[in-house]
């Protein structure tokens, strides 16, 4: 009789047990553990992406806030080029970089060098639950990516309707400019590094790879959790859908081969469902968001090519 009840006692705690992973895996979406804005530049230089003493003395942004159509402001800032530099068609050329998951816009910064290097103008800014932006849930793109445009209608009130503007993300930053790029036909390139191409198989991966745990029920409950604490069911965020659409736009793959955190086979899905100009570019030794850091001059090289190749520059 005791062993049956303690079966039975147990059974009964089960669904509230299930209820509280998907809850906590709700949570790591809709209100991640973000770095501190003023952490990230020594994350940085850690990471051997810049140098202090060049960043405090080079990257000198324009800071402004721009306010969200959901009710929060977003911290931006533009990088300009130098006056008097331009290209032979005199339009400008500007590159908005859209940084990660938990990062802020400092993560950036070695992105929007390779452009300004190039002539562009950068504008950098963090997505709403990060850096210095306001509070809402994270969407892991969905919404982000409403924001991203309301940044490039900035750019182009900014710099004018003959500017030639294009964007680059890393990782949730690379989801964004995936799921943007469908909706803002004005865009003129884009570059997505280590992107996933569907949320729900992304987390699939990782709940098993990191808990262990079964994609069933845990990620379609925390799923319905999310949508209920004002983020976005999971199936509305699948980025290869999105570049599906882009016939027309010059689009540029990057990722590293030893991504286990979003999966390297994930960007030949990307790849594969983009009709039109695309390129691809895989980095053998880098991780995770790591591409740059393990080969900078190649990582550089190929977003020169592939802007050659578009015609952007």
């Amino acid at each position: 009789m005791t062993v049956v009840w303690i079966l039975l006692r147990i059974l009964a705690a089960l669904p509230l047990v299930v209820f509280f992973i998907a809850w906590k895996l709700s949570s790591m979406i809709v209100h991640p553990k973000t770095w501190k804005y003023s952490d990230c530049i020594g994350e940085e230089v850690n990471r051997g992406h810049f140098e202090r003493d060049w960043f405090e003395r080079e990257f000198r942004p324009e800071e402004f806030t721009l306010r969200s159509q959901y009710g929060y402001d977003l911290h931006c800032a533009l990088w300009p080029h130098p006056e008097g530099s331009s290209f032979p068609d005199g339009k400008p050329r500007v590159a908005v970089i859209v940084h990660g998951y938990t990062y802020c816009l400092i993560g950036s910064v070695k992105y929007a060098k390779i452009f300004h290097d190039l002539g562009f103008d950068c504008v950098l800014y963090d997505h709403r639950n990060h850096g210095l932006s306001g509070k809402a849930p994270t969407t892991m793109g969905y919404y982000e990516a409403r924001d991203l445009s309301a940044v490039c209608d900035w750019a182009r009130g900014r710099f004018g309707n003959d500017a030639l503007i294009g964007t680059h993300g890393e990782s949730m930053g690379a989801a964004t400019v995936m799921l943007q790029a469908s909706q803002y036909p004005a865009l003129s390139f884009v570059a997505e590094d280590c992107g996933y191409s569907d949320l729900r198989a992304q987390l699939k991966h990782n709940v098993k790879r990191m808990y262990h745990l079964p994609y069933f029920p845990f990620v379609p409950l925390a799923s319905l959790i999310t949508r209920w604490r004002g983020g976005v069911a999971f199936k509305k965020v699948v980025p290869k859908d999105s570049v599906a659409k882009c016939a027309s736009l010059p689009m540029l793959f990057i990722h590293g081969e030893k991504d286990d955190f979003v999966p390297y086979e994930m960007v030949h899905e990307n790849y594969g469902a983009k009709p039109g100009m695309r390129e691809i570019k895989t980095f053998p030794e880098a991780e995770h968001a790591a591409s740059f850091g393990s080969d900078p001059e190649g990582y550089r090289a190929c977003i020169a090519s592939f802007l050659t190749g578009a015609g952007v520059i």
